[in-house]
């Protein structure tokens, strides 16, 4: 998921000359300091980096063992941290819909979804409404749909017989979080290859089309279910748990 092409423009808001985090403490009022939650949310999300960081690092370990003769534990995390239908159908892997999305085996795959995750993972961080709890809830229900979502469009392509595509990558974990940032701060902007201003709105509005468009296409290397699911699963969350929470002004 191409997320390295974009980055937060929070001082892009009409609201105020400041970026928000430089308007709370400018002002000298203790009404404007971050809410309780802010620092807390902030550390999940770096939690969820350190954890998905950890799990490469051991993936790339594998695989050098892997070239050394060494093949169970590159095999072994193969089966385990990677999500296949097949396993999940057969062989009773459930937890792979859970692991894999922590899973990532190429330093660009890792890096655009870890700096999706923390740059839109922003807009939610100072968002008053947002507790780690209800953070937390959104990255692993987006993850965990997605995962659901790829496994039904294996199921029907695969056509009964053994499959032997795996799934892997937090994209839909952060397809969940840019969903919910859309529908929370819809014209707030980030900045294409750092230079076109873009509405979060419409950055996922263009992901959901472009996702749609290619979904059943044959011999795709991305897994365009699993980000749909997690995009499913941010706006299904945003409309029965966070459509009435406080925003950040200063957004």
């Amino acid at each position: 998921m191409p997320f390295r092409f974009y980055q937060l423009n929070r001082s892009s808001t009409p609201l105020s000359p400041f970026t928000p985090s430089q308007r709370r403490w400018s002002s000298g009022n203790p009404s404007n300091s971050p809410h309780p939650t802010e620092k807390a949310n902030s550390r999940l999300i770096w939690a969820l980096i350190g954890i998905n960081a950890g799990i490469y690092l051991y993936a790339g370990y594998t695989q050098v063992q892997y070239q050394q003769g060494f093949q169970q534990p590159l095999i072994s995390f193969y089966e385990n941290m990677t999500l296949n239908l097949s396993s999940v159908r057969d062989e009773g892997r459930w937890w792979t819909i859970l692991s894999s999305c922590f899973t990532h085996m190429s330093f660009m795959h890792f890096a655009t979804n870890m700096v999706g995750v923390y740059y839109l993972g922003q807009f939610l961080t100072v968002t008053p409404g947002i507790s780690p709890g209800r953070l937390l809830t959104l990255v692993l229900g987006s993850g965990i749909t997605g995962g659901i979502g790829y496994l039904a469009q294996r199921s029907i392509q695969s056509e009964g017989v053994r499959d032997y595509k795996r799934a892997l990558g937090f994209s839909g974990a952060v397809m969940g979080v840019g969903t919910v940032a859309a529908c929370l701060y819809p014209r707030a902007k980030v900045a294409i290859y750092g230079i076109v201003p873009v509405p979060l709105w419409l950055l996922m509005t263009g992901y959901l089309v472009y996702d749609g468009f290619y979904l059943s296409q044959e011999g795709a290397r991305v897994a365009h279910a699993g980000h749909l699911g997690g995009l499913a699963f941010g706006a299904v969350y945003f409309l029965l748990r966070l459509r009435g929470i406080p925003r950040n002004p200063f957004m």
